[in-house]
C-alpha cells in the first residue's frame, strides 16, 4: 500500500541525497531573483500557511521531513496538499520517485502540469515553464503573477512573455501586471498599444502613459518616428482632448517637443489656426526656413 503521507514511503528513506547546500543556495538565489517570492510561497500562503521562507527551502533532510509532515497535517483540499508535496518531490530530481508519486496518488494531470510549470518558473527555466503553463487544460491560477515574473526577468525574452499573454490571456487585474504588459506592448507595437488601451476601463490612464512615453524618449530618429506614428492615429474626440491636455497641461507638458506635437496634430486635422492660449505665439524651431507662427499665418491667409 502506497501511503503518500508517509515521508519514508515516498522517498524510500533516501532523502539525504538531494538536500545539500547547493540545493538550498539555489532556492534562495531564485527567490531573490523573483522579487522575494517563489510560486511555492504563493501556494503556501494561499492555504493560509504563514512565513513560507522559514519553511522552504529545507536546510536538511530533517527539515524536509518536518516540512512534509506540516503539509500533511494542515487542513486543505487534497489536490492542493498533493501539489505542495509534488513540488517537494520534484526537488529531489529523482524521476522514478516522481513518476511513482504521480502514478500512485492518482494526482490529476492538470495539477501535475501546473506544479511542474510553477516549479520550472521558480528555477528560472522560463521556456520550459511555458511548455507547461500554456496548456489549455489548466485551471487559471496566478496568471497575472506569472506574466509579471516573465516581464521582470532580464533573462526572459520579451517574445516568451508575449507568447504567454496571447496563449493564456491573463486578466491584468492588478495595476502592476497591467503596467508591465502595457510597457511591453508599446515597445513592441505602438499601434497595438493604442488599440489595447481602448479596450480597457483604464483607457485614459493608459492613453496618458502612451503620450508621455512617446515624448520622454531621447531625441533621435526613433523618437521622431514614434511621434509621427502616434500623431497619425485616428483619435476619437475624447482622445483628442486627452492628447492636448496631456501635452499642454499634464505630465508630458515638460517634454521637449510637446507643443510641436499638438500643432502637428492640428495640422494633420486641418485645425492649425484654432486659437489656444497654450500655443498661441509659439514659434518652435525653424525648419527649412519656416516656424509654426509663420505656417499658421500662411494657412490663415
Amino acid at each position: 500500500m502506497y501511503d503518500w503521507t508517509d515521508f519514508d514511503v515516498v522517498f524510500h528513506s533516501r532523502a539525504d541525497g538531494f538536500v545539500d547546500q547547493k540545493y538550498v543556495d539555489a532556492a534562495l538565489t531564485h527567490r531573490k531573483e523573483l522579487g522575494g517570492t517563489l510560486f511555492f510561497d504563493r501556494i503556501w500562503t494561499a492555504v493560509k500557511l504563514k512565513q513560507p521562507a522559514k519553511s522552504y527551502p529545507p536546510k536538511s533532510a530533517a527539515d524536509l521531513r518536518n516540512l512534509w509532515a506540516k503539509v500533511v497535517k494542515t487542513e486543505m483540499a487534497e489536490e492542493v496538499k498533493l501539489s505542495l508535496l509534488y513540488y517537494l518531490v520534484r526537488d529531489s530530481r529523482k524521476p522514478r520517485i516522481e513518476a511513482e508519486f504521480v502514478r500512485k496518488t492518482f494526482m490529476p494531470s492538470k495539477f501535475c502540469i501546473q506544479v511542474a510549470g510553477l516549479w520550472e518558473l521558480d528555477h528560472c527555466a522560463f521556456a520550459r515553464a511555458l511548455d507547461y503553463l500554456t496548456q489549455p487544460s489548466l485551471t487559471p491560477t496566478f496568471l497575472d503573477e506569472i506574466l509579471e515574473v516573465l516581464l521582470s526577468q532580464p533573462a526572459c525574452d520579451d517574445a516568451l512573455a508575449m507568447a504567454y499573454y496571447i496563449s493564456v490571456r491573463p486578466p491584468l487585474q492588478s495595476t502592476s501586471s497591467l503596467d508591465a504588459y502595457f510597457s511591453l506592448l508599446r515597445r513592441t507595437s505602438l499601434i497595438e498599444a493604442f488599440y489595447f488601451a481602448r479596450q480597457r476601463l483604464e483607457h485614459k490612464a493608459l492613453f496618458d502613459q502612451l503620450v508621455l512615453w512617446v515624448h520622454e524618449q531621447a531625441p533621435g530618429q526613433a523618437r521622431a518616428t514614434r511621434a509621427i506614428q502616434f500623431i497619425s492615429l485616428p483619435f476619437s474626440s475624447e482622445e483628442e482632448a486627452w492628447f492636448e491636455e496631456s501635452l499642454l497641461h499634464g505630465r508630458a507638458a515638460k517634454c521637449n517637443g510637446a507643443k510641436d506635437s499638438v500643432l502637428m496634430r492640428r495640422l494633420v486635422r486641418g485645425k492649425l489656426s484654432t486659437a489656444s492660449r497654450a500655443v498661441d505665439g509659439y514659434k518652435g524651431t525653424r525648419i527649412d526656413g519656416v516656424n509654426w507662427d509663420e505656417l499658421r499665418n500662411a494657412l490663415a491667409e
